[in-house]
């Protein structure tokens, strides 16, 4: 069974239509190290405990750790962990293989960026579904062979992002939900398909050279869980501000109906 967990913050917890389940990102590791929560109470049951980037690696023996955070798991039922550690430190090393250790035996998931994937056996690992090249189910691919379909997770990332032509760095300019309507409703460009990207583009011309414009909206949203069901991947990661305007139509997909 297809899984969706939506990253969300206590201070503003939304109610998530099912299926989504939270990924509370309301954890981070203290000094010793130890479990440490957010202030103020707020309602988890199921879904990820998110724990957040670690700005100082933390000394000593994370067994203590480990079981806090699978104590935790249990106490609110959740699946399991998110942990947003990105870039890759190596001195975390330790603490990441012990947690897999820990999770995996109690049936608990660990889930990763990509960077962790040789780290940790057991756990799952995160792949961005935004692309400024390549093919999407190429990459997809390759991260389930490499890992296995079972350990593969779609980081399902919205992209609306602005090209000045020829971006050989691949980075374009970042742009809000307004400012692509505002950009579409004065350029009148044809929006066309990118089969390779899963998403949707469009181009112009102003006074700096060519533009090249990608976006996703939710028709290509759900093409993105398709073509990561169709892989046999079953888990899939997003903010919920992110995919909120979408939760309706991806909500209804065949990546979370069981039909692909």
């Amino acid at each position: 069974m297809s899984r969706f967990f939506c990253i969300v913050n206590h201070e503003n917890l939304p109610r998530l239509p099912a299926p989504f389940a939270p990924a509370l990102m309301s954890y981070r590791v203290g000094p010793g190290p130890e479990l440490l929560r957010s202030q103020g109470s707020f309602p988890l049951r199921g879904g990820l405990l998110g724990l957040t980037a670690v700005s100082a690696v933390p000394e000593g023996d994370p067994s203590h750790f480990c079981r806090q955070v699978v104590r935790e798991c249990q106490a609110r039922g959740a699946a399991g962990v998110l942990a947003d550690w990105e870039p890759m430190q190596r001195p975390l090393l330790p603490l990441v293989r012990r947690l897999s250790q820990a999770l995996h035996p109690a049936g608990l998931l660990l889930l990763l960026p990509e960077c962790w994937g040789g780290a940790a056996e057991q756990a799952g690992i995160l792949i961005p579904s935004a692309l400024s090249g390549g093919s999407l189910e190429l990459r997809l691919k390759e991260a389930a062979e490499r890992y296995g379909a079972e350990r593969t997770v779609l980081a399902l990332q919205p992209v609306r992002e602005d090209f000045l032509l020829p971006a050989p760095s691949g980075q374009g300019r970042a742009l809000s939900r307004q400012a692509l309507a505002d950009l579409r409703s004065r350029t009148h460009a044809p929006v066309y398909w990118s089969r390779e990207l899963c998403a949707r583009y469009f181009t112009y011309r102003d006074g700096q050279g060519v533009h090249f414009v990608l976006f996703d909206d939710g028709d290509s949203l759900c093409h993105k869980l398709e073509l990561a069901g169709g892989l046999g991947i079953r888990w899939a990661v997003a903010a919920w501000d992110e995919i909120a305007p979408w939760s309706s139509a991806l909500s209804s997909s065949p990546f979370l109906s069981g039909k692909s």
